[in-house]
C-alpha cells in the first residue's frame, strides 16, 4: 500500500497530467457540451464541470497507476490499452448519469454510451502518449536536489535514486523493453521509462558489462555460466538467465569466467 501510495503521490505531483486535465476542464466549460451551455451559465458550468473533472482526473490517476506502474504488463502499449479500458467502464456511465441529471430536458443531444467511451479512450490515449514523450525530458531536466534522498550503500548507485526506498538494494541486472527498462536489485524488480544507454551510464558505479543488446548485468550477480548448444547464457543470483552475444564473449573470458 506505501508503495502504491507513492506512485500515486508522484502521479499527482507531475506537471503533464495537471496542465492536461486543465485545458480539458477549461475546453468543456468554454464550449458548453452535450446541452450544458443552453442549460448553464459560464460560471455555473464552472461549479458544474470542476468537481466532476477533479473526481474523474483522481480516478484516471488511480487507473494510471494500476495499470504502468502496479499491473506486470510488459509495454507501453498494453498498459496504455488496459489504462483506457478501465476509463471507460468507469467514467463513460458516470458522464452519462450526470448528463442526465444536469440537463434532462437535453438527452436528444446526449451523445450515446459508444460516442461517450470513444471520447473517454481518446483522451486516455492522448494523457499516455503526453506523459510518455514528456516523461524522459523531465527526469532529464529536473534538478538534483528536487529528487527524493535515496538510502543506497556505498558506492553510490545513480540509477537506485529512480526506485522505491524498499528496492534499492544491489544492483543486479537491466534489461530494455519497448521504452522501459526493467531494472533487478537484489531487493526486487521495477520498471522505468528511461533509455537503456542512459541506465548504463547511471550504473557505473557498479562492476558489470553489458552482455547483449538488451541486457546488463553486474559481475557480483552472476551465478554462472552456461550453455544451450551454441547459445551461451549466464544465470544470475535470482535464478535469471541472461544470453550473451558473441561478441560479447570477450568480456567472460577476461573474467576468466570461460
Amino acid at each position: 500500500m506505501s508503495a502504491f501510495l507513492a506512485d500515486f503521490k508522484a502521479e499527482l505531483s507531475s506537471v503533464e497530467p495537471l496542465v492536461f486535465w486543465v485545458l480539458v476542464t477549461w475546453f468543456l466549460v468554454l464550449t458548453g457540451p452535450f446541452g450544458t451551455y443552453a442549460a448553464f451559465s459560464f460560471w455555473q458550468r464552472w461549479l458544474v464541470v470542476l468537481p466532476f473533472m477533479a473526481c474523474v482526473g483522481l480516478v484516471c490517476t488511480t487507473i494510471r497507476v494500476i495499470s504502468f506502474r502496479r499491473l506486470p504488463l510488459r509495454s507501453f502499449r498494453m498498459s496504455a490499452l488496459v489504462a483506457a479500458v478501465l476509463s471507460c467502464i468507469v467514467v463513460a456511465p458516470a458522464s452519462q448519469q450526470l448528463l442526465l441529471v444536469l440537463t434532462p430536458d437535453a438527452k436528444p443531444s446526449h451523445p450515446s454510451l459508444p460516442e461517450l467511451v470513444l471520447l473517454v479512450a481518446s483522451l486516455s490515449f492522448a494523457m499516455s502518449s503526453v506523459r510518455q514523450l514528456a516523461e524522459p525530458m523531465w527526469f532529464a531536466d529536473m534538478p538534483q536536489s528536487l529528487l527524493p534522498e535515496p538510502v543506497m550503500t556505498e558506492p553510490q548507485v545513480r540509477l537506485l535514486q529512480r526506485l522505491e526506498p524498499d528496492l534499492r538494494g544491489d544492483l543486479w541486472a537491466i534489461s530494455v523493453r519497448d521504452h522501459y527498462v526493467d531494472i533487478q536489485t537484489s531487493l526486487g524488480a521495477s520498471s522505468i521509462l528511461l533509455r537503456f544507454g542512459d541506465a548504463m551510464a547511471e550504473a557505473d558505479a557498479v562492476e558489470g558489462a553489458q552482455l547483449h543488446r538488451s541486457h546488463w548485468v553486474a559481475w557480483a550477480a552472476v551465478d554462472a555460466v552456461e550453455r544451450d548448444g551454441a547459445k551461451l547464457f549466464v544465470r544470475l543470483k535470482h535464478g535469471a538467465r541472461v544470453p550473451v552475444s558473441k561478441n560479447h564473449r570477450v568480456k567472460l573470458e577476461a573474467r576468466g569466467l570461460i
